[in-house]
């Protein structure tokens, strides 16, 4: 996975490195960060997002459940010395002390939907907490529309998606489950090797921009600001993503 996310031309873990370029770039200005700001990372993995910021002088303190991402991250960090803090576990963990006083929060890669109606209850109160008076949280969103293309459906192949579930040769099978009352998508692979069978679900809530304002004025938040992605682009109806920029 961490080869994924450090290929730069990849997508299947994080977004090209061009893209994140970009959305740094956008994030940095719409969000009034200059040097000495202090942003929370969620989701972070490797940081490549935290390190663009953190060589703009930003404070970023990441938070992931890879031990081994979070170890790449620091590593850069500590190369280029760069402000960069990185905290292992779960941002939906109650004991997990994601600290206060950020001035942002960004949550990228569509996590927000990977998440039950709960626990997107919980993120948003654990992030109110963790932002100063003014803050804000920007995150991107699998849109509703993305649900209108989604079909069911069963791949089975060599080495699924070109050998991104294990070093060793495997096969793997891509099941994909529907569920149209929810606008839920079921995404399960089956990865089977000679050192066994392991089995990944991949849970995607498809949310309309109302649904996703409803939950964050439930959590205190002001009313979402709506944009094509992280990078600042146009909000489209019927782009299968869109983000989201609200403030504390």
């Amino acid at each position: 996975m961490l080869d994924h996310h450090l290929d730069p031309d990849s997508s299947l873990a994080s977004r090209s490195h061009a893209s994140i370029d970009d959305s740094v770039a956008w994030i940095a200005n719409s969000l009034n960060l200059r040097a000495g700001s202090r942003v929370l990372d969620l989701g972070s993995g490797p940081g490549l997002y935290a390190a663009r910021l953190g060589a703009l002088g930003i404070a970023v303190t990441c938070v992931d459940v890879s031990a081994r991402s979070l170890a790449h991250a620091g590593g850069v960090a500590d190369k280029l010395n760069l402000p960069i803090a990185t905290v292992h576990g779960s941002y939906l963990d109650p004991t997990l002390d994601l600290g206060d006083g950020y001035d942002a929060a960004l949550l990228i890669y569509e996590d927000y939907c990977a998440m039950s109606p709960a626990q997107r209850a919980l993120l948003l109160a654990r992030v109110r907490e963790a932002l100063r008076p003014g803050g804000h949280v920007l995150f991107d969103v699998t849109s509703a529309a993305r649900f209108d293309v989604v079909a069911q459906q069963r791949t089975e192949a060599e080495n699924l998606m070109n050998g991104f579930w294990a070093s060793e040769p495997y096969t793997g099978v891509h099941e994909t489950f529907t569920y149209p009352d929810l606008r839920l998508v079921l995404e399960r692979y089956t990865i089977r090797s000679r050192a066994g069978t392991r089995v990944f679900w991949n849970w995607m809530q498809c949310l309309k921009p109302e649904e996703v304002r409803k939950e964050l004025a439930a959590a205190g938040f002001g009313d979402g600001e709506l944009f094509g992605d992280v990078a600042g682009s146009t909000y489209d109806a019927d782009s299968p993503t869109f983000a989201v920029r609200a403030s504390r």
